[in-house]
Parts: structure tokens; C-alpha cells; sequence
């Protein structure tokens, strides 16, 4: 009688390393991120209602969508309107500022003039867009 020779054991692979790693991989990404946005900027959207009271005793910016930009009904530029601003802010630091957007004006824009607002001194900001 003739007896096969005998065959070396068969590995197994398993997955519990692999599935380990990629939860060590888990905590370690979950642990390392930061789910904090520190560049938010505190945001007003206003509703129009009530908005003429409002308005009058607010500093009224307009963005145009061809790239102008006014302090109530004077034209100047991007540089100006930090000192133009922090001086009315000088007088009434509780003062309302507000930003009318016309339809087409890019986003960065906007968010450009906010940050320069918040960096004169301005606390109560508000988004507006003309229709």
C-alpha cells in the first residue's frame, strides 16, 4: 500500500490585522483633526423686515457687481474703507454695519470685505443683497 507524502499545512489568512490596523488608522486620523472652523465670521442675515429703521442708522456698504464698492452714497476704494469705517466705529462703537451685495458678486469678495470689516472694529455686521 502506497501512503501520499504528507502535505504541509495549509496558512490561513486572516483579516483581524488588517481590520486592527485600519482602526488604529481611525482614532489616530479622528484624534489628529480639528473639526473647530477658526476662521468663522459671525454673520447677521437680516430679513428685511424693518429694514428702512434699521438702515438709516447703520453704515450702509455696497458691493456692485462690477467690482465697486460704497460707503452710503460715496464711491471709494477697498483701501479707504477700513479708515472710513473705524472712524465712524470711533464715534459709536456699537454702531450697525451693513453689507448690500448686489446679485454676481463673488463670495471671496464678500468675505474679504467682512474680514476687513471685523478688523476695523466692527462687532454687529450684517449680509444683505439687493434684489
Amino acid at each position: 500500500m502506497r501512503l501520499a507524502p504528507p502535505q504541509p499545512p495549509k496558512r490561513l489568512i486572516t483579516l483581524t490585522p488588517l481590520i486592527d490596523v485600519v482602526f488604529i488608522l481611525l482614532v489616530f486620523f479622528m484624534l489628529a483633526s480639528s473639526y473647530l472652523d477658526w476662521h468663522a465670521i459671525d454673520l447677521n442675515i437680516s430679513s428685511g423686515k424693518g429694514a428702512a429703521s434699521s438702515s438709516q442708522r447703520a453704515i450702509l456698504i455696497s458691493l456692485g457687481a462690477d467690482g465697486s464698492l460704497a460707503v452710503g452714497s460715496q464711491t471709494i476704494g477697498q483701501g479707504q474703507l477700513a479708515t472710513l469705517v473705524g472712524a465712524r466705529l470711533a464715534d459709536n462703537p456699537d454702531q450697525r454695519v451693513v453689507v448690500r451685495s448686489e446679485p454676481g458678486v463673488p463670495l471671496q469678495r464678500a468675505v474679504n470685505i467682512l474680514d476687513l470689516l471685523r478688523g476695523s472694529g466692527a462687532a454687529d455686521v450684517s449680509l444683505s443683497r439687493t434684489r
